[in-house]
């Protein structure tokens, strides 16, 4: 029997036709307002982005989480893992003096947290000041949800 990523992966083949445009023209709407969101700066947005997946614990659990709690949690709630300018430049292939250059921007934009070892996090101000650009992003994934429904 095949595994379920296998299945996904068939199902989207087959439905390529009907699910790409869809896709094509909704990532473009959303790339095109974090482009705006981001001063037309979207190494700056992946390098935040990037910090964001990457400190997220093993244990993460997003069940017992809202968008509204995630987003409203305590700065202490101990919801990521910090990491270092090097493991971010490791994981996007952006040069290490790039990325710590977007961490200074981020951090005077108060949206990164550099504590006392150098180690980064998001903070609740990004989730905050990024709201609208999250919109955009659920708005995405609803379209491709639809699609999805649209084609099963």
């Amino acid at each position: 029997m095949p595994s379920k990523q296998a299945v996904r992966a068939a199902f989207i083949r087959d439905n390529f036709s009907t699910i790409w445009p869809v896709h094509l023209g909704a990532f473009t709407r959303l790339l095109a307002q974090l482009c705006t969101r981001f001063d037309g700066d979207l190494e700056l947005m992946l390098v935040l982005a990037v910090i964001g997946e990457r400190t997220r614990p093993e244990n993460w659990t997003p069940e017992l989480l809202t968008y509204r709690q995630l987003t409203r949690a305590p700065e202490d709630s101990h919801l990521q893992h910090p990491i270092n300018v090097q493991s971010v430049s490791d994981f996007s292939g952006i040069p290490r003096e790039t990325v710590r250059r977007k961490v200074g921007i981020l951090v005077r934009k108060g949206w990164i947290l550099r504590d006392e070892d150098g180690r980064l996090s998001v903070s609740r101000t990004a989730a905050q000041d990024l709201e609208d650009a999250t919109g955009v992003s659920i708005a995405y994934l609803e379209t491709l949800f639809a699609v999805f429904e649209q084609t099963t």
